[in-house]
């Protein structure tokens, strides 16, 4: 006979319902109904034939699950989640041979789909890969924290606080994919800091993180919507701004600090990243 819960180590946290259907307008966009994490959740069981009024997500931390739904049946291991829709009937649980350990919330709100489409990207009901990171780990101890020493309202709200910063967290993750090529993204963006008062070519970043420039310019794209050197000059120009912003320095001044040594391609470069010249961005209201 499988188990619904009782887990070694296990956080499990469900919220009063009058703290959440008196919360403030704020509040009701997104808010906590149950949140928990089961390190090893061996004969995991959960069975909904009316589905559940919450939407759900699960992230799997390691071990094999699997999600049930109608005709639809699919296994979840680490590194991969899952978002199931609000009032979808459904079953899920831990694979015998390697059970999963996993993080989960319950959630509900005005904003409760959107959010789930921006985590998930629009996989809802099916897995999606997202690796959990550190930043997200993190801030899921936070809500926790907020909500263990006592449910008060105050602790509440700001549970739900921190659900929007974890909600932007995961989709980073989501995004970053995997450990290798998130590591060499958050590696190259440390060298572009390192070298934003001089030049860097496609050529030496590639060289430096040990890819082949044709896969740095796919991971880039892939990752953040643009190339590497465009990145770089979007780094370059927002140090611009910073000192268009807090210095009296001339704009040819500037252009050389961050590498530029043409004040009229600076000028150019600037213009199409952010859309007005350096000297009109200095006058503008602030």
């Amino acid at each position: 006979m499988k188990k619904q819960d009782g887990f070694n180590n296990q956080v499990l946290i469900v919220i009063p319902p009058e703290l959440y259907i008196s919360s403030d307008i704020i509040s009701k966009q997104l808010f906590i109904t149950d949140i928990g994490c089961f390190p090893n959740a061996k004969e995991h069981l959960v069975t909904r034939i009316s589905g559940c009024s919450s939407n759900i997500l699960i992230i799997c931390n390691g071990g094999r699950g699997w999600f049930e739904s109608g005709e639809n049946y699919f296994e979840i291991k680490g590194g991969e989640a899952i978002i199931i829709s609000k009032n979808t009937p459904h079953r899920y649980g831990s694979i015998d041979a390697s059970p999963w350990g996993i993080f989960w919330i319950h959630f509900q709100g005005i904003l409760a789909p959107e959010i789930s489409c921006r985590i998930s990207g629009s996989a809802i009901n099916i897995p999606f890969p997202l690796t959990i990171g550190d930043e997200s780990r993190h801030l899921f101890t936070l809500i926790c924290d907020s909500l263990q020493e006592g449910i008060s309202p105050s602790g509440y709200n700001l549970a739900c606080g921190r659900m929007w910063h974890l909600a932007g967290s995961l989709s980073a993750d989501r995004l970053s994919g995997t450990g290798i090529s998130y590591g060499t993204i958050t590696e190259c963006i440390s060298i572009m800091e390192n070298r934003i008062s001089r030049s860097l070519s496609l050529g030496e970043l590639s060289s430096k993180v040990r890819v082949t420039p044709q896969y740095l310019c796919r991971l880039f794209k892939q990752k953040t919507g643009h190339s590497p050197i465009e990145h770089y000059t979007q780094m370059k120009v927002q140090r611009a701004c910073t000192l268009l912003d807090m210095t009296s320095d001339r704009i040819g001044e500037i252009s050389r600090q961050i590498g530029i040594d043409d004040p009229y391609y600076f000028t150019r470069t600037f213009k199409r990243v952010m859309g007005i010249s350096p000297r009109d961005y200095r006058k503008r209201e602030k």
